[in-house]
């Protein structure tokens, strides 16, 4: 479909600028008014750069009669602004059209100016330098598929290849010495998405956060000179992108603007794969840094951003199981009743009450601030047995001089050594709950539904379950370290409960096998087995196929292959 409207995409500088021309009148010889489809031409361009992850950096009204006013009071929504993560694009169009009413108008005007004005955006598209700007135009105006953007260079990121990435990080060195400017620079951008912000900074912002951030943990006598990672990182392209730039940034540069890749930005919004990063920056790239926790609690990485069960829930997961203080001293939880918990030590063999209310105190601060001193003063006189508690929970640790536990999103290692994940029967149910999200989102990435590998069905994601191949409890090291190879994406409506207790099986083929339908009961629970004999495993390939083997001799219910 042809649209009645005029754009085109400048080189401004070093950033293109797409320019949409005004509406208006008839002019002679012209059946149409100019430009009447200036609002659907807006809407469809600024989808067609939501679907390239462009940034919007600025927008303001372009006419030549109000050129000479500063871009300032021209401007019609405050950037960057990632239109990739834009929901709702009409909403957008509307924010640029009506804010052109008030342009150019004098101070006290009752009456609205016209708000289909000559407009430029300025843009920063992944794909696209300054020297683009007839392709992105040709681009823009073509029909979806008929265009360069689907090219080879437009590979996915997944998670292991992000992960690289960072461990390649490359670094200059001063002296001998590893500069810390880099991985600095990202755990800081790192924590500025993790935290609601857009994934490309302004250098103005970069050059100040980044600045005061290089200053306080870089090396003793180094120069905070945050112009070099804003510029550098771009040697990570998996990672990093520069607009607006030819070289290393000047406090000229005003509309200058870098940060992750969307594909990196989007990767980084799953806390499993952000704690993952994250700890690789701190223990490969920042090891000389002591205080780990300070400089996460300084770029806003110290909060857990983890929904934590409450005291009582906690205290009953763990009824019956010895846990260890800090100091290596087990405590047991005998039992939970109305406000207190009854706690054996080597002590008080027969248990001694502590408040539910103290150990919710521990998570609350836990929550709230990313870690918790071991300490009278902080938990009252029973902190070592709540210093315990809260270190059963996923993610958490104690750290030493002084005393604490800290707490981030639980990496991939960690979900895999948990040996009770996937075992509903532990006292583990507490960690299922949390980490079942954390494993769902490694198979799903951040789909809000998904397929269940055994029947095919599309669920929303709380209706799948993260279903091991091999029972968990009996995999070695290196098969729980295999997570997108020994776990599968299972329905609760039948499939997982199926799976596991051995009626259904997946054959060599990758071919769902039932248990003789004729030693099930009649009915619903025959007919589903029924339905789901041959039917094709999304899950079967060569890697996840010794898991299958596994489950075919060792749990299924059948005959055999």
């Amino acid at each position: 479909m042809e649209l009645n409207a005029e754009f085109d995409v400048e080189t401004d500088g070093t950033h293109l600028s797409l320019v949409l021309e005004s509406a208006g009148g008839r002019t002679a010889g012209n059946e149409r008014p100019r430009n009447d489809q200036y609002v659907p031409a807006l809407t469809l361009l600024l989808t067609r750069l939501h679907d390239r992850h462009a940034v919007l950096l600025s927008a303001a009204v372009a006419s030549k009669r109000v050129a000479g006013l500063p871009e300032k009071e021209r401007a019609l929504v405050t950037g960057p602004l990632d239109l990739g993560t834009v929901d709702d694009i009409d909403r957008l169009r509307l924010d640029l059209t009506s804010a052109q009413g008030r342009v150019g108008l004098p101070v006290g005007a009752r009456k609205e100016g016209n708000n289909r004005k000559r407009i430029q955006l300025r843009l920063a598209v992944p794909g696209y330098g300054p020297g683009d700007a007839t392709r992105l135009a040709a681009d823009l105006a073509a029909p979806p598929g008929q265009d360069s953007h689907d090219s080879p260079t437009a590979k996915p990121l997944d998670r292991a290849e992000l992960l690289s990435a960072v461990k390649k990080l490359s670094m200059h060195r001063h002296e001998g010495r590893p500069s810390l400017h880099k991985p600095l620079a990202l755990l800081w951008t790192i924590g500025h998405v993790a935290n609601g912000g857009i994934r490309l900074v302004s250098w103005p912002e970069f050059r100040g956060e980044v600045g005061a951030l290089l200053a306080g943990f870089g090396p003793e006598h180094s120069k905070a000179t945050p112009q070099y990672p804003f510029w550098h990182l771009r040697n990570s392209p998996q990672v990093w992108e520069v607009h607006g730039l030819t070289d290393v940034p000047t406090i000229n540069d005003v509309t200058a603007v870098a940060g992750l890749t969307h594909q990196a930005a989007e990767l980084l919004r799953d806390d499993t794969t952000r704690a993952d990063v994250v700890n690789l920056l701190l223990e490969q790239h920042l090891p000389g840094i002591t205080d780990h926790q300070a400089l996460l609690n300084q770029v806003g990485l110290g909060g857990t951003h983890i929904a934590l069960p409450d005291a009582r829930t906690l205290l009953q997961a763990l009824i019956g199981e010895q846990i260890r203080t800090a100091t290596g001293k087990p405590n047991t939880v005998l039992g939970v009743h109305d406000d207190t918990a009854l706690v054996r030590t080597d002590r008080s063999p027969s248990g001694q009450p502590v408040g539910i209310s103290e150990v919710q105190k521990g998570l609350d601060l836990l929550a709230t601030h990313g870690s918790v001193r071991v300490h009278v003063d902080e938990l009252g006189h029973r902190s070592s047995f709540i210093g315990a508690v809260l270190a059963t929970l996923p993610g958490a640790r104690f750290t030493q001089n002084p005393i604490t536990v800290t707490l981030h999103a639980p990496t991939s290692t960690q979900v895999a050594k948990d040996l009770h994940f996937g075992d509903l029967d532990t006292v583990a149910q507490v960690k299922i709950r949390t980490e079942q999200a954390h494993l769902r989102s490694l198979l799903a990435g951040d789909r809000d539904a998904a397929e269940c590998a055994l029947c095919g069905h599309q669920y929303p994601m709380s209706f799948l379950v993260a279903a091991h191949i091999k029972k968990r409890a009996v995999c070695s090291d290196a098969e729980r370290s295999d997570l997108h190879h020994v776990a599968m994406l299972a329905c609760s409506f039948g499939c997982d409960a199926l799976y596991e207790s051995g009626w259904i099986t997946v054959n060599p083929n990758g071919h769902i096998q039932t248990a003789p339908p004729d030693t099930a009961p009649e009915g619903t629970f025959r007919n589903q087995l029924l339905h789901l004999e041959g039917r094709q495993c999304t899950a079967h390939r060569p890697e996840s196929e010794p898991y299958f083997a596994w489950h075919r001799t060792t749990i299924f219910r059948g005959t055999g292959n």
